[in-house]
């Protein structure tokens, strides 16, 4: 037996490429884990476990979901970036940690343009501007003419500062040129109740959370923020159709550690493709408010390079400070 197990290296070795194919076909060898640096429950959470699941199906790998919430997605994305650059790490990449975070903190822990290595861009997420049914307009270009009669005196609710619906908001102010009052919660659920209750008149927010609502008529949605209109909601026009030219909304992707062996993020990057372009993946995604989409890390790394610059400029414009 000793002799054979001898033989078997020795000709790996001899035979030039084997023994590093050897090596790449080991991989993975232990379950991959994506951390989702959100809680559990999340739209974020959903789009993880998802991506896990149809990685999982397509590859025969083990995949694993961690979540590391905190800090604005700050404490897990910081993890991966100091973590094992082996491939089996993997993080789910959003606009806050990978973007917008760093106008928004003073000091990250992480460079989010240098630590990591963009493997697929999974979902853009565009969201609707939301109101209360008291609101005197029936649709966006209405409102516009509404608001910009009235500065100041209605209010949008956000998430909190700095969220995805903050930074939304703030950006929609800017290109249609209104003066709306932030009024800021500590979540979704808290503001979503306020507005249906008429304490504020405006919101930004994913489609699934308002879906329901605008449905049963406790809102009007007035915009959806993608460059063109969901399935979802077909009847309602975005805001270019409206009269104001701007793409507004989140996105979600995955990456691993910058040292991450380029032999298994090409390993990722093709499984990680074949998964998200399955049916199965891209309906679910759709049910999540989200739209898939078509990418190669390249022009996810060009498309994240991008909302670094545009949101830490609105930020610093802005004055936007977390609470």
């Amino acid at each position: 037996m000793q002799r054979r197990n001898f033989l078997q290296a020795s000709a790996a070795l001899a035979i030039p490429g084997l023994a590093g194919a050897s090596h790449a076909q080991a991989f993975p060898s232990k379950p991959i884990r994506i951390v989702c640096p959100y809680p559990a429950g999340a739209t974020t959470d959903a789009i993880s476990r998802l991506m896990a699941h149809a990685l999982q199906t397509e590859s025969g790998a083990t995949v694993l979901v961690d979540n590391r919430g905190g800090a604005g997605g700050n404490i897990g994305t910081e993890a991966v970036a100091r973590g094992e650059a082996d491939g089996h790490t993997l993080l789910l990449a959003a606009l806050g940690p990978m973007a917008a975070n760093a106008a928004l903190y003073p000091k990250l822990n992480y460079d989010p343009a240098k630590d990591f290595a963009p493997l697929a861009w999974a979902a853009s997420v565009p969201l609707v501007m939301v109101a209360h049914p008291s609101f005197p307009a029936p649709n966006l270009r209405a409102a516009l003419e509404v608001l910009r009669k009235a500065p100041g005196r209605y209010s949008y609710a956000s998430a909190g500062n700095g969220t995805p619906q903050h930074l939304a908001a703030e950006l929609f102010k800017r290109e249609a040129q209104v003066s709306i009052l932030h009024v800021p919660y500590r979540g979704s659920a808290p503001a979503l109740n306020d507005l249906m209750g008429g304490t504020v008149q405006l919101l930004f927010e994913a489609t699934p959370a308002v879906l329901q609502h605008i449905v049963s008529g406790r809102l009007k949605a007035l915009a959806v923020t993608s460059p063109a209109r969901i399935p979802a909601l077909p009847e309602v026009p975005t805001l270019k159709e409206s009269g104001v030219d701007a793409q507004i909304g989140g996105w979600y992707g995955f990456v691993a550690p910058a040292a991450t062996p380029s032999e298994r993020q090409a390993w990722l990057v093709d499984h990680m493709g074949r998964a998200l372009a399955q049916k199965n993946t891209r309906d679910k995604l759709a049910e999540l408010g989200s739209i898939a989409v078509d990418s190669s890390p390249q022009a996810f790394a060009r498309m994240m390079a991008g909302e670094r610059i545009r949101w830490q400029q609105l930020i610093r414009e802005a004055g936007i400070k977390l609470d």
